[in-house]
């Protein structure tokens, strides 16, 4: 189980001009605002922000489909900032990285997999990571406790991935080819072996035609595409749950609907 949520600082949905008054005050708590309005990169901590709400809601979706988007309800909380220095990212622009957590409404339902409603019977607590560049920002969030040494991220720009492809401007497309060839090369596989299949409205990744247990999440804003991968995790009992589990969720990764929110509440 997981999320991501890429942001692109520059498109106009995400620029601050463009924002009614009352955009802040409708999607993010007064906690949240003061910490945005202290930082040195208030702009990017912003989007840091949202992209944690939309990380947690599409994770959350995995386990209960009817859980409502209300960013609101979502607060995140994050450290203090770091130069990251993972090389998981395609960053080629130096990246602050930062580690918080995000506690999922207490109203949470349990979904019908069982399975992955074990991750969740102790605690409704996520962990999140922003990894902020002067042009995008990049969270993902993960239950409570997991191994982050297992997660598989990217992002590039849309332009560098559709010139690979020769083909025109596709975010969908695009962000399909960053992951197969990113998980193809993380997993030491020919990129002809892998593709990206849907399950519902779960996009999953499928090996010389067949499902593979593999957790993963598109995202696309702007100029950006990304995505992030992980084995899926193991519950009590050592059992792995595969897409027997998960198949039962209806997660929104890749919506457009979804993909317009910001758009939505940054013009109204």
């Amino acid at each position: 189980m997981l999320g991501n949520d890429v942001i692109d600082l520059d498109d106009l949905d995400a620029r601050p001009e463009t924002f009614r008054p009352r955009f802040d005050e409708r999607v993010f708590s007064g906690e949240e605002r003061q910490a945005i309005a202290r930082d040195d990169s208030p702009h990017a901590f912003r989007w840091a922000h949202w992209g944690a709400k939309e990380a947690a809601y599409k994770l959350a979706r995995q386990i209960d489909p009817q859980f409502v988007f209300s960013p609101i309800q979502l607060i995140a909380r994050f450290e203090t900032a770091e130069i990251a220095t993972s090389s998981s990212s395609n960053i080629s622009q130096s990246c602050v990285e930062r580690r918080g957590t995000l506690n999922l409404p207490e109203n949470f339902r349990i979904a019908k997999a069982r399975e992955v409603g074990c991750a969740f019977r102790e605690s409704r607590a996520l962990e999140i990571r922003s990894f902020e560049t002067t042009e995008s920002v990049h969270v993902v969030a993960l239950p409570e406790s997991a191994n982050w040494d297992e997660l598989t991220l990217s992002v590039e720009k849309r332009s560098s991935v559709e010139d690979r492809l020769m083909s025109p401007a596709d975010p969908s497309r695009a962000v399909r080819a960053l992951a197969v060839r990113e998980i193809g090369r993380k997993l030491n596989l020919g990129a002809d072996r892998l593709e990206i299949g849907r399950r519902g409205k779960v996009p999953t990744v499928e090996l010389d035609g067949g499902q593979t247990s593999l957790a993963l999440s598109l995202s696309h804003h702007g100029r950006f595409v990304a995505f992030a991968m992980m084995p899926a995790p193991e519950i009590r009992g050592g059992k792995r749950f595969g897409f027997e589990a998960n198949q039962q969720s209806e997660m929104i990764l890749t919506d457009p609907v979804m993909d317009s929110v910001g758009s939505k509440a940054a013009s109204e």
